[in-house]
């Protein structure tokens, strides 16, 4: 851009998913997600003096329905749709014994959201590794406006922050509306998933939305980040640098 993006009060830092679990050595490991850090760290002391500051985590339980755990003979990152399950019954199927979900459930679901993809054991409630980074929480002293747990319903998926895969309203914009926010610039984890799917429906929400590059990385599964880019754009949502905001 031109010219520095002035904050005021009006405008909200939303860090998607800084955790663990999306980093190196964890259960859905991003390629460099670790390196989103400074600029991360970066943005929070910006907006601790000038805006307002919200998160999202995204934590799970064992037998999730997005777990390939969850299932029997499906390996990470498989699609799973209606096809797929066709030939399954109540009393012969790939579900496992220990899933938080039925057959009954499991089809409802995928006739609403067409296909989900099966994500390794990740941000698993109670563990270290769901929890926000130690290093945004000490630089934050845990301090936040707001922080949504997402993910936590066992019978559907929810990459935005905003509505879960069913397109059910988490009430996070409506938090943010109440406190007055107008502009949302989004960093965190992954770019192609959470942080952008989160963009999309902030934007759709009716604010004017920012999504910090550097901030963020993507899980880049076959044509999802060029995927994600073109409906980024479609939203209106508007791509920027740290340096355009910090300076």
């Amino acid at each position: 851009m031109d010219q520095k993006i002035e904050i005021g009060e009006r405008d909200a830092l939303l860090h998607v998913d800084v955790q663990a679990t999306f980093m190196p050595g964890g259960g859905l490991a991003v390629a460099d997600g670790d390196k989103i850090l400074p600029a991360v760290l970066a943005l929070q002391a910006h907006f601790d003096t000038r805006g307002q500051i919200y998160c999202t985590l995204d934590q799970h339980p064992y037998g999730h329905i997005s777990l390939a755990s969850s299932y029997v003979g499906l390996a990470p990152y498989a699609q799973l749709d209606l096809k797929a399950i066709a030939g399954w019954t109540s009393k012969k199927n790939g579900i496992a014994k220990d899933a938080l979900f039925d057959l009954r459930d499991l089809t409802r679901y995928l006739r609403e959201v067409g296909s989900q993809t099966l994500w390794p054991d990740h941000g698993i409630a109670g563990s270290v590794e769901a929890d926000m980074h130690p290093a945004l929480w000490n630089a934050a002293h845990g301090h936040f406006d707001f922080v949504l747990i997402k993910g936590y319903d066992a019978k559907v998926d929810s990459y935005s922050g905003f509505r879960d895969n069913l397109k059910q309203t988490t009430g996070l914009g409506a938090t943010m509306r109440e406190n007055g926010v107008e502009r949302i610039f989004v960093d965190g984890l992954a770019f192609d998933f959470c942080v952008g799917w989160s963009a999309i429906d902030a934007a759709a929400e009716g604010f004017e939305v920012y999504l910090i590059e550097e901030a963020t990385r993507s899980v880049n599964l076959p044509g999802t980040v060029d995927r994600m880019r073109a409906d980024l754009a479609a939203a209106g949502v508007k791509l920027v640098t740290a340096a355009d905001v910090i300076g």
